[in-house]
């Protein structure tokens, strides 16, 4: 779809259509046609309509209609389009058509249950437009656009809110639509900083006071939601740390960090040493997961890199030793909302690292030792981190000299060749036991990673025969060593 320059048209007819520069795929157009022909009209829906107008890319290809799952499915059919159904209990299916997918869904209306954990009561299928966009969250979320005429139907005023950039809900009381799914007041956060919108004064109170029904929604969709908002620059290829701040600062001001995250928001409050740091803990978190890199895992860490220091200083009076415990509470929080083991460790290693070298006084053959022992990818991330920290702390904006240093030597050990791995090392633990006439045991995994250290320091002797001399005198040594005691 090609992108438009103003908000929305007005046809001839004084209708409001999307206009022309945007396009709908040839085979979407013969759905809606094949549809028409049964008497009912197809809508696009959603982000769809909402992106379109604003000129902002389009991912997902929502489209409604008061045509059943089943029907839907015996017209997909018909066709020669492959179907699945997604959720037909919720009227979803999902149309494959010539490449593409378009998520289709009756018109409904929903009945919620108390709690705001998004479990409808009921389900009731709908003949309209206006009476579906009741059941929609925000209003710029709740425009239609015929697929065949391009109208525009807008029956909750998302096309005054989207001129404004405003976020409101769907509904004239706010309660009703954030009191049905309490992960929507995480979708208000998320969809304000991904789009750069302000959020409505009324929606905003009515969120921050129903903020404990996050309480009932499942780690997984608050993860996810999390994930989003962490990446908000992401999205539309924007890549603003201010956009990332904005919208952590929205988290934090509605009320929902403390819910979600409340080992984190502990650090509110807290101050730190004013040479070194210009916020408090729980804001120096949210300014250096913005300065991150606009990735996952680097963002993950800068939130939690420091989350240990509200227990840290109130058990020793002081915040020494925050990174070792950071670790176990950055884990303890990241499995609480199931992230996968993968991001887990990375994300701990860093924090556990994020001091490493605090004041820039390690000898470059420490350095080497350490960075080889680490991988590349995790020693450019320590720097990464240290970059974030500093700049997250409101003080130093210009270069960061430990990162700056770190980043130059490990560009040189890449390019001499330094074993940053057992694997990159010349020799496996069967050569070594060839060598050495040794049994597999532990004592080959030291000498291994001795073998690696040594190779970081003097990358030329990462050779079979000179890696073999060396085992051969660490054996040696070590059994001198063992010869004393």
């Amino acid at each position: 779809m090609t992108e438009s320059k103003s908000t929305h048209k007005t046809n001839a007819d004084g209708v409001r259509a999307l206009p022309a520069s945007v396009s709908f795929p040839e085979s979407l157009i013969r759905i809606a046609e094949r549809i028409s022909a049964r008497g009912c009209r197809l809508f696009a829906v959603g982000g769809l309509v909402r992106n379109a107008l604003l000129g902002l890319p389009v991912s997902d290809i929502d489209i409604c209609s008061a045509l059943t799952p089943n029907e839907t499915i015996g017209l997909a059919h018909e066709m020669g389009f492959k179907v699945v159904p997604k959720g037909i209990a919720f009227g979803m299916v999902e149309i494959h058509a010539e490449g593409q997918k378009f998520e289709h869904t009756t018109f409904r209306a929903d009945k919620y249950s108390a709690g705001g954990a998004h479990r409808p009561e009921s389900i009731q299928f709908s003949k309209t437009p206006e009476e579906d966009s009741r059941r929609r969250d925000f209003s710029v979320n709740a425009l239609y656009c015929d697929i065949l005429t391009r109208e525009i139907i807008d029956p909750t005023g998302g096309l005054p809110d989207l001129e404004n950039r405003v976020l409101r809900t769907s509904s004239i009381d706010p309660e009703i639509v954030l009191a049905d799914d309490g992960l929507r007041i995480l979708r208000l956060v998320r969809f304000a900083a991904e789009l750069q919108f302000k959020i409505d004064p009324a929606t905003f109170a009515c969120a921050s006071r129903l903020r404990g029904n996050l309480r009932d929604i499942s780690a997984e969709r608050i993860r996810d939601e999390l994930n989003k908002l962490l990446l908000c620059d992401v999205k539309y290829g924007s890549r603003n740390t201010e956009q990332v701040l904005n919208g952590l600062f929205l988290l934090r001001d509605i009320g929902a960090l403390e819910v979600i995250l409340p080992e984190l928001y502990c650090g509110h409050g807290i101050a730190q040493k004013p040479t070194h740091h210009r916020y408090d803990v729980l804001d120096h978190a949210l300014h250096t997961a913005a300065e991150c890199k606009p990735l996952l895992v680097p963002r993950l860490a800068g939130l939690l890199h420091d989350v240990a220091k509200p227990v840290v200083l109130e058990k020793n009076g002081n915040m020494h030793g925050h990174d070792a415990e950071g670790e176990i509470i950055a884990r303890e929080m990241l499995q609480r909302l199931r992230y996968d083991n993968k991001t887990t460790d990375e994300v701990c290693f860093i924090v556990r690292h994020h001091m490493y070298d605090l004041n820039n006084t390690a000898k470059d053959k420490t350095l080497r030792r350490t960075f080889a022992r680490w991988g590349f990818e995790r020693s450019l991330e320590i720097a990464d981190i240290r970059e974030a920290d500093v700049h997250g702390s409101g003080i130093i904006t210009g270069e960061v000299e430990s990162a700056s240093r770190w980043r130059i030597l490990l560009q040189k050990m890449q390019q001499e060749g330094v074993p940053f791995s057992a694997r990159a090392l010349n020799c496996s633990g069967a050569d070594i036991m060839n060598w050495l006439s040794l049994p597999a045991s532990p004592a080959v995994g030291k000498i291994k990673a001795a073998l690696i250290a040594h190779c970081a320091v003097y990358p030329a002797d990462n050779t079979p025969a000179r890696l073999k001399k060396l085992a051969g005198d660490m054996l040696h040594r070590g059994e001198q060593n063992e010869n004393r005691l």
